[in-house]
């Protein structure tokens, strides 16, 4: 089944994300999931062959025993048509703004309750996303953030901050190829001057690596990496440093 992801995602394209992490493939957790956007009437936009048709419905009832889930009819007759002849359909709605995601086959119509609507398989996987923890913001070129390394390799290093979310940042490393900082690889005396709002201290784990290339044409290597025991009063000292800068930009393109 595939991870994909929607039009419309709040990732950003330079951050590939790991899914895994927010990824639901435990049947019994799928179905209470599911059941719980089906007791709150939650709006659902099923995506139908290809992203040619869509429709908005609700999810009707969930059947964790027998595997499957019910969701309504449409307004259009002719829709309701275009997604039973759809052998796959991708899911998407935001409870509470958390993005809900899944795959799922071909549907077919059942009555309930003397009225018509579609019946399908549960999902094998579902994707939960929070909207605020992928907000990335690029941190500005003309006063740069450091993240201050000291228990790399037995000695100190600075890395220039890329940008910045609750999920996690992206560091600049000196050279295409600089000695560590592989995937997996954790450091946990790191210190980050969030000016004017504090310090930020944690560790990091590194997600992935990719090589960019600068304006001079010279290739440079960004790293992902996420949070290592994060506390609630650092993700309050993030989430008001980026949405210090992003008010910062609205104010500059405004």
């Amino acid at each position: 089944m595939s991870n994909e992801i929607s039009p419309g995602s709040p990732t950003n394209p330079h951050q590939p994300l790991d899914l895994a992490r927010f990824t639901l493939a435990a049947p019994a957790e799928i179905a209470q999931h599911l059941a719980n956007i089906a007791k709150h009437g939650h709006m659902v936009t099923v995506f139908a062959n290809k992203g040619k048709n869509f429709i908005l419905t609700r999810l009707l009832s969930v059947d964790y025993q027998a595997g499957q889930f019910t969701f309504d009819w449409g307004a259009e007759e002719e829709t309701n048509a275009q997604v039973l002849n759809s052998e796959r359909n991708v899911f998407v709605c935001s409870p509470e703004g958390v993005k809900t995601q899944f795959v799922t086959g071909q549907v077919s119509k059942v009555m309930l309750e003397g009225r018509p609507a579609f019946l399908c398989e549960l999902p094998e996987q579902v994707i939960k996303l929070q909207r605020r923890e992928f907000f990335r913001i690029q941190t500005p070129l003309g006063t740069p953030i450091f993240c201050h390394v000291a228990d790399f390799n037995q000695r100190e290093i600075d890395l220039a901050l890329f940008d910045i979310s609750l999920g996690g940042m992206s560091l600049w490393l000196p050279a295409v190829d600089s000695p560590g900082f592989d995937i997996g690889q954790q450091y946990r005396q790191c210190t980050i001057d969030l000016k004017p709002f504090g310090m930020l201290k944690l560790g990091i784990e590194v997600r992935h690596r990719l090589t960019a290339h600068m304006r001079n044409g010279n290739e440079a290597m960004r790293i992902g990496c996420s949070y290592l025991n994060l506390t609630p009063a650092m993700e309050t000292l993030i989430q008001r440093y980026v949405g210090f800068l992003e008010r910062e930009r609205r104010a500059l393109v405004g």
